[in-house]
């Protein structure tokens, strides 16, 4: 997704790719807003700005290899974490079982809520959560250096579902490998771990 393609957000926009034409990248930023506000939407715009191969000052150029695969959610060293659900297996679920949903659900809504994507999974009776394994995975994929890319990038969408399992990234949060960029989209940043 390209910056030109989120609602509003203009001053947000501007500041992102100010930072990362002054090379003044945090290795982890949360995007905060209250839901349907764009914020799932930025961070996609932002991480394929990232590592767009030439990006303007304006926005990522959508044409390059980069650019495409991160528009169609396949690009290596985009990685994503969200809640999910149990489908009835004997061990707890993890993101990547989900993907192809997720890619589906991101095409279909890029303004959608936990509801929308709980519906969008069948489990909307079920409880939502980012487990432990998943938290292990996450671990995993970011010790293995970025693929193609200048950045690894790891979007965690509603990391207040997290809980207490958020104590087991604390480490990779605070001192990342390098290039790589941890990128939070939260509705409710007072549920999310302090660190």
């Amino acid at each position: 997704m390209q910056f030109s393609k989120v609602i509003g957000q203009t001053k947000i926009k501007q500041q992102l790719i100010a930072d990362a034409c002054a090379k003044k990248i945090p290795h982890a930023q949360l995007f905060y807003g209250k839901e349907g506000s764009g914020k799932l939407a930025l961070a996609l715009a932002y991480a394929q700005y990232l590592n767009c191969e030439t990006p303007s000052n304006h926005d990522s150029c959508g044409k390059c290899f980069s650019c495409i695969k991160t528009s169609k959610l396949i690009h290596p060293d985009l990685h994503f974490s969200f809640p999910v659900i149990n489908k009835g297996g004997s061990k707890p679920p993890i993101s990547k079982e989900f993907i192809q949903e997720w890619r589906q659900f991101l095409e279909e809504k890029p303004y959608g809520n936990i509801d929308d994507w709980l519906e969008h999974i069948q489990g909307e009776n079920k409880g939502a959560n980012i487990t432990k394994e998943e938290c292990k995975d996450i671990i995993l994929k970011l010790s293995l250096k970025a693929y193609e890319a200048k950045y690894k990038i790891m979007l965690i969408w509603l990391p207040e579902f997290l809980g207490n399992n958020a104590n087991s990234l604390l480490k990779v949060l605070e001192e990342p490998t390098s290039n790589t960029i941890f990128l939070l989209v939260t509705e409710n940043k007072d549920l999310i771990l302090n660190t």
